[in-house]
């Protein structure tokens, strides 16, 4: 019964993929998010069975079916690491679970806060991917997919008891750490999104040390992308890095993993 639920994880983020990977465009375009997927480059419509997760792509070998042009890596790439970290998801909240019979299994899925959880976890995963793809790809952020999230995600935090006051502050502390940046480098270091996803990551994490931890781990991988870009492609120092890129990955990496750092992290501190 676990393992059925976990491949259901599995199957559930390949086609949360393949459908965030059509809501980007779509975002990017300002087109209607309804009606069937089309090829970008012929405007064909994509049958059912050119469209299923990574096997599609797979068989067409990465070339669409009437046009035969490339389809871009990027679509079952995004499909596989959605599936996977949805699949990850589960593991995080329903790890202790394997142990219990089938029936006690059931009934835990079903009922308490871990359901609830694991949604806010898929969620997570889902609006930051957005986030990655439309940084990578244009430089930008994508400020309708952040406000939609941050009603669900809000609302997912009060479903799961998180005190409104904790929330706020969250909320207060990731949007004014990357506005007092906006600020003081006169829109130069970064952009207005920024702060948006600042706001987002508060809401994503109301715990504010897991929010702490998020942006750490973010400037973290900025910082080593830098010094990596500097030393092995010859960039300068003012070359600009999407750091949505970073607040994305810094964010999942957090959800994961941000509670055994800081504890780590205060054992080094004898606390």
């Amino acid at each position: 019964m676990v393992y059925l639920f976990l491949g259901f994880s599995l199957a559930f983020g390949l086609i949360i993929g393949s459908f965030l990977n059509c809501l980007v465009w779509r975002l990017y375009k300002e087109e209607t998010l309804l009606g069937r997927s089309f090829c970008p480059k012929c405007h064909h419509q994509i049958s059912w069975f050119d469209n299923i997760p990574i096997l599609s792509w797979l068989i067409l070998k990465g070339r669409c079916r009437h046009c035969h042009k490339a389809i871009a890596v990027q679509y079952p790439l995004v499909e596989f690491i959605v599936g996977v970290l949805f699949a990850l998801v589960f593991i995080k909240f329903y790890g202790a679970g394997f142990a219990y019979s089938p029936l006690d299994f059931y009934v835990w899925v079903f009922t308490g806060a871990k359901a609830w959880y694991l949604l806010a976890g898929w969620w997570a995963i889902a609006i930051m991917t957005i986030i990655f793809i439309f940084d990578v790809r244009w430089l930008l952020i994508s400020l309708p997919a952040i406000i939609w999230s941050a009603v669900v995600i809000f609302s997912l935090d009060l479903i799961l008891g998180y005190n409104f006051w904790n929330i706020l502050l969250s909320v207060v502390i990731g949007a004014s750490f990357f506005g007092l940046q906006f600020l003081l480098t006169r829109e130069k270091g970064i952009g207005e999104g920024d702060i948006w996803l600042g706001g987002l990551m508060g809401l994503i994490f109301p715990n504010w040390h897991l929010l702490l931890a998020a942006i750490f781990i973010s400037y973290m991988l900025g910082g080593i992308t830098g010094i990596v870009m500097i030393i092995v492609w010859g960039k300068k120092l003012k070359t600009k890095l999407p750091l949505g890129v970073f607040l994305a990955l810094g964010s999942v990496i957090a959800l994961f993993f941000g509670q055994s750092l800081i504890d780590w992290y205060l054992g080094l501190l004898g606390v």
